[in-house]
């Protein structure tokens, strides 16, 4: 058997035996999942229903005492005057009606256990409904709230009632019934699985059982509609414990799976019967089962044929492709970065040489993209991870007509780059490639002054007009500092140029090492010097002038030892342009030479 037929056996079997592991893996997992996510539900819904229950006797224990302490209230009660307590609540029930139409009755009740108003019907009163009802019973034997589902001759509600005692002497109660289909809408709302409530006939009223006729192993339906009689009828068949479990209904699968409620003792009292719609998982699994079947059968016929036909010329080519496109690549000193906007895919050997990394799982290790390694300042706009809501590689080619560059420090060396991208489309895939192209030579010599190393006059306009397009976009304060050698002109003559040079280079170096990181200092012509700002509002500039000049003042240079320097303070003003602010420094500047040099204005 040669090499090539025993590839074809070896990648089929291979093939099948994954298939085989990730079919199986996915379906467990999937089991697993499904389990925790039946769990988290029935969690989720015994929550929300506790919520729910906790609203409804909060807002309705609240509004009984509205009422029982409304004006009038008492005295009605205790005269068991009907038509007066009658019309005192009529306004109060007709809004509680409004906000909440599932709102059965409200009822005011007597010491004696006796009836005194039904404002749901008010026909029917006088009646002994304590004997009847062991929640009223307990009211009026412990003078505390009661809470929880319970039958009557409204039918089953959730109850609440709540005692009336004013001066230690107890007045009756006021009893509020909700009707348990708000319970059960809002706990569709909030979980979208159907719920259907049944109270255990313990706890109905003899008329109950009339009015819910459908019963099951004790337990009887609040609401039971059409659409849920066939999915009752499958869960309770040989299932008289009503224990949790899957059921198929026409095309789809539910789990259900019960809630138990307590009533106001906290014994068992009634249920939810939770209906949850599973079908898309099984099918689901039914389908990734024959997806995986026919994929693996399909991937082992065009592998055999495939590899039957094109092996060798396959190999070859892609062995030749890739040491083609290795050798370009590297052969470029410019950097060259495949990625997809985060993550990198493949880069040149000029890469690693600049970065100082073996290879690119080393690289990873430490950064996830070459991005992460932009630097920005407050002074001119670098390029970042993300611009305007954009991948920097979707922001590069949204703006090609534009010259970006990176700002990138390796081991205290800083490099400036610019970058182009072209975009490509790999397997349905975006790649990118970006080319880096590093330009610290010739940016220093383009923007940085021959004799002082600090920034030319040309690159501090423009990182001027982008801190003032900063400063009025965010509102953030701007100044800046016109600083002037005093008596230089004396220098050159007394010592010459070449020491007045030196002096130049001196004050450039003492000014680097002043001012902040964010700031910026551009020799303006001259023995004139230019300090940028950021961030700075015009008090604060003005004690860091006064600093420069006082330090300057005693610095002791080579050669003329002691200088002195006069210096413009300007706080620059959105509605103004940057020669009006430098216009404004100008003046400030003279303004101190004229009072006698050595000194700063504002």
């Amino acid at each position: 058997m040669n090499f090539k037929r025993k590839v074809q056996i070896f990648i089929s079997l291979f093939v099948v035996l994954l298939s085989i592991i990730f079919t199986g893996f996915y379906i467990h997992h999937e089991n697993q999942r499904s389990d925790e996510h039946k769990q988290a539900v029935a969690k989720d819904v015994k929550d929300t229903y506790d919520l729910i229950t906790e609203d409804i006797e909060y807002f309705y224990t609240y509004r009984a005492y509205s009422n029982l302490r409304s004006e009038d209230v008492e005295e009605a009660m205790l005269n068991r005057d009907r038509e007066k307590l009658y019309n005192l609540t009529l306004p109060r029930y007709k809004t509680l009606r409004e906000e909440n139409p599932y709102l059965m009755l409200m009822q005011f009740h007597a010491p004696d256990g006796k009836s005194i108003l039904r404002m749901h019907r008010k026909e029917v009163f006088g009646d002994d409904i304590a004997s009847r009802r062991p929640m009223l019973q307990k009211v009026h034997k412990s003078h505390e709230i009661q809470r929880g589902f319970e039958g009557g001759i409204e039918g089953i509600a959730y109850r609440i009632v709540v005692p009336f005692i004013e001066n230690s002497k107890y007045i009756g109660a006021l009893e509020f019934g909700v009707d348990p289909d708000y319970i059960m809408s809002k706990l569709y709302k909030s979980n979208k699985i159907d719920t259907l409530f049944m109270l255990h006939e313990t706890h109905m009223a003899a008329a109950d059982v009339l009015k819910y006729p459908v019963s099951y192993n004790g337990y009887r339906f609040s609401h039971l509609g059409p659409n849920h009689v066939p999915l009752v009828e499958a869960f309770v068949k040989d299932n008289p414990d009503f224990t949790g479990r899957l059921i198929t209904v026409g095309n789809k699968e539910y789990d259900v799976f019960q809630i138990y409620v307590q009533n106001n003792d906290h014994n068992p009292a009634g249920m939810l019967l939770c209906f949850h719609d599973v079908s898309s998982v099984y099918k689901e699994e039914m389908q990734v089962i024959v997806g995986s079947i026919f994929l693996t059968f399909l991937i082992i016929a065009v592998l055999v044929a495939t590899l039957e036909v094109v092996f060798d010329r396959i190999m070859k080519k892609m062995n030749f492709q890739e040491e083609y496109v290795a050798t370009i690549l590297n052969s470029q000193k410019n950097i060259i970065v495949v990625t997809n906007g985060k993550n990198i895919i493949y880069v040149n050997n000029a890469f690693y040489d600049f970065l100082q990394y073996k290879n690119l799982d080393d690289f990873r290790k430490d950064h996830e993209c070459i991005c992460y390694l932009f630097e920005t300042t407050e002074t001119e706009n670098y390029l970042q991870p993300e611009m305007d809501g954009m991948l920097w590689t979707e922001y590069l080619l949204a703006h090609k007509e534009m010259e970006h560059k990176a700002r990138i420090t390796v081991n205290g060396k800083t490099s400036i780059f610019t970058v182009d991208a072209q975009m490509m489309k790999y397997d349905r895939q975006l790649r990118y490639v970006v080319v880096f192209s590093d330009i610290t030579q010739l940016n220093e010599l383009a923007t940085l002054d021959r004799l002082t190393q600090v920034a030319n006059r040309f690159e501090f306009d423009k990182i001027l007009e982008y801190s003032l397009s900063v400063s009025r976009r965010y509102k953030r304060p701007l100044s800046i500092l016109l600083l002037d050698i005093d008596h230089f002109k004396h220098i050159n003559d007394r010592f010459g140029h070449l020491v007045g040079d030196e002096v130049l280079k001196a004050l450039s170096t003492l000014l680097r090492m002043q001012i902040r990181k964010s700031d910026v200092v551009a020799r303006w012509g001259g023995e004139e010097f230019m300090i940028l700002l950021p961030d700075t509002p015009l008090p604060s500039a003005i004690k860091m002038a006064e600093a420069l000049r006082q330090r300057i003042e005693v610095n002791s240079f080579a050669t003329v030892k002691y200088l002195t320097c006069s210096i413009g303070v300007a706080e620059f003003n959105p509605v103004e342009e940057a020669d009006d602010l430098f216009h404004r420094a100008d003046e400030k500047l003279y303004a101190a030479k004229n009072a006698g040099r050595n000194r700063i204005m504002a």
